[in-house]
């Protein structure tokens, strides 16, 4: 089980701006697909546990629903309040999931984006269920890379061999059982999107920075950094890659 303490929260606070500017946003898709299997509605409250710099919380906003925006790590929720500061429907919280210090039985949706593997599970569930109203909704989201993409292939092999640290945080170590077990008795629906970025060099590198698992010092890892520039090359076009997700959605 994860914990969101405090090494999990700091772990982006210097990735702020690599994670802002190259992480990939979410299918605008996503909200159509809770139109039709939740009735998901703009007079809704959302919470976005775990918003980060706001990719996920962006959606909702448009949408019209007001949103707690729950960020427990400074930088990022700065971030969020800087770039989306003409809303007037968002409400940023400095706590984290186990512990949202939400009212209770007032919010419709909760939403985690590429977060829930940071959460204790067992206490988050129980503060889920105190916030949540009567007929409320919980919905798990993750970009997860395209494993069938031959880049992506060799990318996770890059990955697995040359940094340590990757399995222990990676959220692939969740199995569709493990949501099953979470949700409990609440049915839940998996439902999946295409999603892609359009990377040059400097934007891949960039969105390698921003992963949590990655050495941050470049200037001591030049060969990790030159072994990322041949793996581009292998597969750039007109010197761009295409970053290919499966954007999977757990709806209970």
């Amino acid at each position: 089980m994860l914990s969101m303490d405090k090494n999990s929260i700091d772990r982006f606070t210097d990735r702020v701006v690599d994670y802002e500017k190259f992480r990939p946003n979410y299918p605008k898709e996503i909200i159509q697909v809770l139109k039709e299997q939740i009735g998901l509605h703009k007079q809704w409250l959302v919470a976005d546990i775990g918003s980060g710099t706001g990719l996920s919380t962006q959606l909702f906003l448009e949408n019209g629903n007001n949103v707690f925006a729950v960020e427990p790590n400074r930088e990022m929720r700065e971030s969020l309040l800087h770039h989306f500061k003409t809303y007037r429907n968002l409400i940023a919280v400095n706590a984290t999931a186990e512990d949202t210090t939400i009212e209770s039985g007032c919010v419709d949706l909760i939403f985690a984006g590429q977060s829930f593997h940071w959460f204790d599970r067992q206490a988050c569930r129980k503060e889920f269920d105190r916030i949540l109203s009567e007929n409320g909704h919980m919905v798990i989201v993750w970009n997860q890379r395209d494993p069938s993409d031959a880049f992506q292939q060799e990318y996770e092999h890059f990955l697995r061999s040359h940094i340590p640290s990757y399995q222990p945080v990676s959220h692939k170590n969740i199995s569709d059982d493990d949501l099953k077990h979470f949700f409990g008795t609440r049915a839940m629906k998996k439902i999946t999107l295409p999603n892609q970025q359009i990377l040059d060099l400097r934007s891949f590198l960039g969105r390698v920075r921003s992963s949590s698992y990655f050495p941050k010092e470049q200037d001591k890892n030049k060969t990790l950094y030159d072994d990322l520039r041949i793996l581009f090359d292998k597969y750039a076009i007109s010197d761009r890659i295409v970053f290919r997700y499966i954007t999977e959605i757990y709806i209970s």
